[in-house]
């Protein structure tokens, strides 16, 4: 096991959890040249180097301004667009579960990521790297307001905790408007699968918090948790609608699914996602078996354009025989 690998529950119906701490370290200004940005980096970097435990486990890298490495980075989710689209540096551990962008809108933005529904772990590695940091380069902090950041809506904890839910029933019986609300009345936002401004393929949401001040990182996340499990019960609540209303309808979507994940050999984007989407459904609620969800998850990142090479037939060739190869052991219940 790797040493940031952080796994959680609802494995079926959450995909990812993701905590991002936003930092800036005292005597810089907000805003900083290319130079500051690299010097920030090389500080942090040491900073981690230091410490022989966790040091070998991370390297640095440059990203180069709308660079095939930088979208990949981005489909990844390791990096933001806003970071590819204007270069910077990466700090990452070699399994991908801690980064730190350099030259996003704050200083330092720390990032873990885990499987399932495990933002509370999540916190707590990146509370332990955040210490580590600031051991050695002291963040920009006030005693009323908390952690200072480029913009006052990250001011206080600088924290925002996310988890991507798989909903595509709620979606598909037109409840995810009042789902939205409801998060919104809890502190959170509902947004697409690459966060603000994206739209949802396949069903696929990020539920994080929206208030960062006035309340510790752990309640915040505790906070976010109980929206996402309340949010999970009534995804299984309207599966099971579906089911009782037209199940065989139901078994030949996912069933024909399953079928063009298994054969096909050119497949787009969009359908081999709404694809993937209609085969979590049927496995987690028991009519395939044969797959571990979490390794369809992984793949519907693995999938996307930026991530394969070629012309866009090749990519849909390349695509469909990583499907294949994927959906082979599916089996119909």
């Amino acid at each position: 096991m790797s040493m940031f690998e952080i796994h959680g529950g609802f494995t079926g119906l959450a995909a990812t959890s993701r905590v991002r701490l936003a930092r800036n370290l005292k005597g810089y200004p907000f805003r900083l040249t290319e130079a500051q940005h690299k010097e920030i980096a090389d500080k942090v970097f040491a900073a981690l180097q230091n410490n022989p435990t966790v040091g070998p486990e991370f390297e640095k890298k440059q990203i180069i301004p709308r660079s095939t490495e930088a979208s990949q980075l981005v489909e990844e989710h390791l990096i933001s667009p806003e970071l590819a689209q204007n270069g910077g540096w990466l700090i990452v551990s070699k399994d991908g579960g801690v980064s730190i962008m350099v030259g996003e809108e704050d200083h330092l933005r720390l990032q873990v990521i885990g499987t399932g529904l495990c933002p509370k772990e999540c916190l707590e590695t990146a509370n332990r790297i955040a210490a580590l940091i600031e051991g050695e380069l002291p963040f920009a902090y006030d005693k009323r307001l908390g952690y200072l950041t480029a913009c006052p809506t990250n001011i206080g904890t600088g924290l925002r905790a996310s988890i991507m839910l798989h909903l595509p029933m709620l979606t598909a019986t037109g409840e995810i408007g009042r789902i939205t609300g409801y998060a919104g009345s809890r502190g959170c936002a509902v947004r697409g699968a690459y966060g603000e401004g994206s739209k949802a393929v396949g069903g696929f949401y990020q539920i994080s918090n929206q208030v960062t001040l006035g309340a510790s990182a752990a309640e915040l996340t505790d906070r976010l948790v109980e929206t996402a499990t309340t949010i999970i019960d009534a995804e299984k609540k309207a599966r099971e609608q579906v089911r009782s209303q037209n199940e065989a309808g139901l078994r030949d979507r996912i069933y024909r699914a399953a079928g063009t994940l298994r054969s096909a050999y050119l497949i787009d984007t969009g359908e081999a996602v709404q694809c993937i989407s209609d085969v979590l459904v049927g496995l987690q609620m028991g009519l395939l078996s044969g797959v571990e969800p979490q390794k369809l998850y992984e793949l519907e990142q693995r999938i996307r354009p930026a991530m394969l090479n070629g012309a866009p037939q090749e990519r849909d060739c390349k695509r469909a025989e990583l499907l294949r190869a994927a959906a082979k052991d599916l089996i119909l219940e």
